[in-house]
């Protein structure tokens, strides 16, 4: 199965949000994952980006994406990628028993993906819906919905032609 693109989560706690990824979803459910990079996961690499870019943010007068972005970590779940951002003020979760919403970060998965993923939640305790079978014309077959650690929503889906 092919991912496209890179997918995005706000998260409150890179540390714990990198374990989930690419040790629970990843490891666990796809059998890979890692993290691949990190940056600005120190208070050290903070002062230095500001003693570089000074005190704005800003490097010779213009704005410097790459020195002035927030802490993250990039992380690999099966075959997707998946940057985890460092929210800089508190995003309101949804409540717990809310499983299912948008924004949601899917991912692709098998059938047997998707039953081991159940086990795993089962074995975490952690709450999910599904597997929610999809009428056709829909692409997705079924999909398992669930939250991250920093209540984004996810889903794991298998597409018809899987």
């Amino acid at each position: 199965m092919f991912e496209l693109g890179t997918r995005v989560a706000m998260v409150d706690d890179l540390v714990l949000a990198e374990r989930f990824y690419a040790e629970l979803l990843g490891q666990e459910i796809f059998g890979s994952g890692s993290v691949d990079t990190r940056y600005m996961l120190s208070t050290d690499e903070v002062l230095e980006s500001r003693r570089r870019t000074g005190s704005r943010g800003r490097s010779n007068g213009e704005a410097d994406f790459w020195v002035n972005r927030p802490p993250h970590s990039n992380v690999t779940v099966g075959e997707a990628k998946v940057s985890l951002y460092l929210a800089d003020h508190h995003i309101q979760e949804p409540p717990p028993e809310q499983l299912r919403g948008a924004p949601r970060l899917a991912i692709s998965a098998t059938a047997a993906q998707i039953a081991r993923a159940i086990e795993v939640l089962v074995e975490h305790e952690l709450p999910f819906e599904g597997p929610v079978l999809h009428a056709e014309p829909c692409p997705t077959a079924e999909s398992l919905y669930f939250k991250d650690p920093a209540g984004n929503f996810l889903e794991l889906c298998r597409t018809r032609d899987e």
